[in-house]
């Protein structure tokens, strides 16, 4: 028997239908909000409060088994902890990463976590290294070796911090620290940018003045290690007028003399006045960390380290944020 014959009006119709009923069907059910991507920022901010919380679970156990002198080293990564959460009211931490110590976790691969939130449990085969302080150094020495490079793209007032912090965590590691590498030259570099290496150099100038007047009132052996800081900041002055130069700008000259807060008279009061001209050189630097060039940011930040390492040498108080 012959089927019969749907003209092309009659089926359009039909589909017209099909689609009708279809449309009226149960709704589907809507996703959750997508979650807006982590800003550069939080990405670093998520990362820093996972290794901060991590660093003093670490120090409360080894102080609980009666390292008790190593309470101060807590309480300024607990400072750094608050500051980061003064200023990121809110945001959860960085999840970890398999074994990975926090430091190895970057804010690109915590804005890329869908899970950043919600850390996943631990593997019941998982077994905790063993906490000595051998092994807290160490992780103080990758997280201070790891911010020169970790302030880049965020903006400038979080730089500094994390600079200043990753000076702190220099200390506590104990371990010496290297001359930051000067950056290679750019094509045009800002005008603030220059100025912000302008006061660096300044701040040199000055520290080769104090330590002048410090190697002629000391002897022996402090008067050595004086003037071996002497020759150092005559060499990163060199450097600074260079790399001013190489980016188009016009080094600052050195004044004839300096006010200096007091003119020691003893050993101690040389080295006290050794240690206040390293903090106005971290505090220099500190400036530098802000720069919107990214590799000046780096040299700022390890240039801070440094300083304050050596200020350190002279007066052994910490401070949680050395150059703050």
């Amino acid at each position: 028997m012959r089927q019969p014959h749907l003209s092309r009006r009659a089926a359009l119709a039909a589909g017209a239908v099909v689609l009708a009923l279809t449309g009226c069907s149960a709704p589907r059910e809507a996703g959750p909000p997508s979650k807006a991507p982590d800003t550069p920022d939080q990405a670093l901010a998520r990362v820093l409060i996972a290794e901060k919380q991590h660093t003093i679970s670490l120090y409360a156990a080894l102080i609980a088994k009666g390292s008790g002198t190593l309470a101060p080293y807590r309480e300024r990564h607990e400072a750094h902890l608050a500051e980061l959460r003064r200023r990121f009211p809110g945001l959860t931490p960085a999840a970890p990463s398999g074994t990975a110590t926090p430091q190895t976790a970057t804010p690109q691969t915590a804005a890329a976590s869908p899970s950043a939130a919600s850390p996943p449990a631990a593997s019941p085969s998982a077994v905790a290294p063993k906490v000595t302080l051998s092994r807290l150094r160490g992780l103080e020495r990758k997280a201070a070796a790891s911010r020169p490079r970790q302030i880049a793209g965020v903006t400038p007032s979080l730089a500094q911090l994390v600079a200043s912090i990753g000076a702190c965590e220099a200390l506590h590691s104990r371990s010496s620290v290297k001359a930051p590498a000067p950056p290679a030259a750019a094509g045009a570099t800002s005008a603030a940018d220059l100025g912000k290496l302008g006061k660096a150099l300044a701040a040199e100038h000055a520290a080769i003045f104090a330590y002048g007047v410090l190697g002629a009132r000391t002897t022996g052996s402090l008067r050595a290690r004086l003037a071996t800081l002497f020759d150092a900041h005559r060499e990163r002055r060199d450097e600074l007028r260079a790399l001013i130069t190489a980016r188009g700008g016009r080094p600052v000259e050195p004044e004839a003399s300096y006010a200096l807060p007091s003119i020691p008279s003893s050993a101690s009061a040389a080295s006290r006045l050794a240690g206040q001209v390293e903090s106005g050189v971290t505090a220099a630097y500190l400036e530098l960390a802000a720069a919107t060039d990214d590799t000046l940011r780096q040299y700022g930040a390890a240039a801070m380290q440094e300083s304050t390492a050596r200020a350190h040498t002279f007066a052994p108080a910490i401070t949680a944020f050395p150059g703050m």
